[in-house]
């Protein structure tokens, strides 16, 4: 009896059954913001009917070094109880953190993915309306964080850090914006300037990623 018809079956349900898995991996989003971040990626996940299951969002109000802590254990209770999470996120800024890069190196050699913005999360909504690459400085009192939050009212003047629904709010725009945050990460590694840029649009694309037929 012909046998590659049975081997074409078997990879065709080995390719199934792998779609089927990446299609609900189990995700753990860990923030810097208690509001912000959270509620946007909370508000994403719904959209995209990605629930609890799928994808966990915590927002800690921290700094990025105990947000890659909380990361890590969080990360280490799921695998004792065999239920061990797919992908983590970290999700900071730079800002004028301190331990900035030692969170992010943290992070690495944990397998954590980061989801950095510089100098805030809130450069990733400005994308939304415009491309930039001017840097945000401290001025006075003043953060670059602050600095970056103005610019992004001018375009957006109803914009507050307790939003509920701002994925939904952002989303007529987010291929755009996609599209800025890759044209700013190519000028990145042309400069080595981060300051502006973010990682956001790479975990906006793989959560996307998760519900997209294969």
């Amino acid at each position: 009896m012909p046998k590659t018809p049975h081997r074409a079956k078997s990879r065709q349900n080995t390719r199934r059954g792998r779609a089927f898995r990446d299609s609900h991996d189990r995700v753990l989003i860990v923030c810097e913001g208690s509001k912000t971040e959270r509620n946007y990626f909370h508000d994403l996940a719904t959209q995209y009917r990605l629930g609890d299951g799928v994808v966990k969002v915590v927002g800690l109000g921290r700094t990025p070094m105990q947000v890659v802590k909380e990361a890590q254990q969080l990360q280490r209770s799921e695998r004792r109880a065999g239920v061990a999470y797919d992908k983590v996120f970290c999700v900071f800024d730079r800002d004028e953190h301190n331990e900035f890069e030692q969170a992010s190196t943290m992070a690495r050699n944990s397998g954590i993915d980061l989801a950095r913005s510089w100098p805030c999360f809130e450069f990733w909504f400005l994308l939304h309306f415009r491309y930039t690459r001017v840097p945000f400085a401290r001025s006075g009192p003043n953060s670059p964080a602050d600095a970056c939050l103005r610019e992004l009212k001018e375009y957006w003047p109803e914009y507050a850090k307790n939003l509920e629904r701002l994925f939904q709010a952002l989303r007529n725009s987010l291929e755009d914006a996609k599209r800025h945050a890759e044209r700013a990460a190519r000028d990145v590694a042309q400069t080595e300037e981060p300051n502006p840029s973010t990682e956001a649009h790479e975990l906006v694309t793989y959560l996307q990623s998760l519900v997209q037929p294969r």
